[in-house]
Parts: C-alpha cells; sequence; structure tokens
C-alpha cells in the first residue's frame, strides 16, 4: 500500500517578507504569514494526517501548530535550514555589491556560502532526517504524515528522490505551499525513488 507525505514549507516571517536569506535565524512567524496559514487552513488545503515530522526551528514548530494543532509531531534536526553564512539574514539589496554574493549568484547558487554550510553537508544531513522520518513511518504503521520544514529542505530532498531528474531550484516553493510525495514501498526499497510527485 503505497504511503503519503505531504512536505510544507513554513509560513513567512518578517525575514520572508523582506527577502532576506533566513537559515539559522529563529525568528517567529509574521502577523501576515500567520493570516495567509489560516486562509489556507480554511480553503482545506491541508491534507489530515496521522503525525507531524517538523523542524527544530520556531517558525516550523509554530506552522505546526496552526495546522495540525492536536496532531503527535517529532522534532527531526536534521531538517532545518541550511546556514547561509555571510549572507544570513540579509536582502538583496544588501548584498548585491558584495564579490562574494555575486560570485555565488553565477555559480547558480551552487556555490559554498561563505562561512556557510558546505552543500553537500546540508545534503547529508537532510538525507539523514529523511530516513529517520521513513523508519519512524514504517514503524508505526503511519500512512499518511506531514513534514514542516524549509525551502531548501524540501527543494533538496525532491531533488533527490524525484523519479525525473530536475535542478534543485526547479522545486521552489511559496510559504505555506508544498508537495504531496507518494511511496510505493517496493519502489523505494528498490530505487530510493518516490512514485509521484504533486504540488499541494
Amino acid at each position: 500500500m503505497n504511503k503519503f507525505l505531504y512536505l510544507i514549507r513554513h509560513a513567512k516571517t518578517e525575514g520572508n517578507l523582506r527577502s532576506r536569506y533566513i537559515g539559522i535565524t529563529d525568528e517567529p512567524l509574521s502577523e501576515q504569514g500567520i493570516f495567509e496559514l489560516r486562509e489556507h487552513i480554511a480553503a482545506g488545503r491541508y491534507t489530515a494526517v496521522e503525525h507531524v515530522f517538523v523542524s527544530p526551528m520556531l517558525r516550523c514548530l509554530q506552522t505546526k501548530e496552526l495546522i495540525y494543532p492536536d496532531v503527535p509531531y517529532s522534532i527531526i534536526p536534521e531538517l532545518a535550514e541550511c546556514s547561509f553564512g555571510i549572507f544570513e539574514n540579509k536582502s538583496y539589496e544588501q548584498l548585491k555589491d558584495l564579490a562574494e554574493y555575486q560570485s555565488w549568484i553565477d555559480s547558480g547558487g551552487k556555490q559554498q556560502i561563505p562561512g556557510g554550510e558546505q552543500p553537500e553537508v546540508f545534503r547529508s544531513r537532510c538525507l539523514d532526517g529523511f530516513s529517520r522520518v521513513i523508519q519512524k513511518v514504517d514503524e508505526a504503521g503511519i500512512e499518511q504524515a506531514a513534514l514542516i520544514i524549509h525551502g531548501g529542505t524540501i527543494m533538496m530532498l525532491l531533488e533527490a528522490f524525484s523519479p525525473e531528474i530536475f535542478d534543485f531550484y526547479h522545486w521552489q516553493i511559496k510559504n505555506g505551499e508544498g508537495y504531496q510525495m507518494t511511496i510505493d514501498p517496493g519502489l523505494w526499497a528498490e530505487k530510493r525513488k518516490l512514485a509521484a510527485i504533486s504540488k499541494i
């Protein structure tokens, strides 16, 4: 029987509203973010689940409490967002004249950010965190679960497990949006690939 996991990006923070690079900055949701998320909830955007896996960051924990207040949850530290190093909590306008920033942009965002987390380290820990999620889902017999995490984490997981090859940035989504992952146990065991991915 297929299992369904819903990857949901947390609602907006003040940093998101100001288009800042928010990674390890642990800020709460903004009033606008809460308002928009409540609109999504009222519209029935989020599927009922048996368990929620959540990043330890405040913005994700608050999003979980708004969408799934009474659902059991597990904190998965490995699914936190990456550190943006010297770009952390800064906007394009603040960074545009910085040589290191222009070099990173020219690399398509693939180059390591000075002082930031190495891309391969970020990828490895995201995959480790997701392995913990799969283990818990299998052990508990969970058929539907949500992961309330970050944009970068979602992009990393889908780049790794999509049955089709797409660039990391193909999977960008807005705050409060997400993807449904369909896991066929046989396909997953054989190839570590998803059966299907669709936006929610």
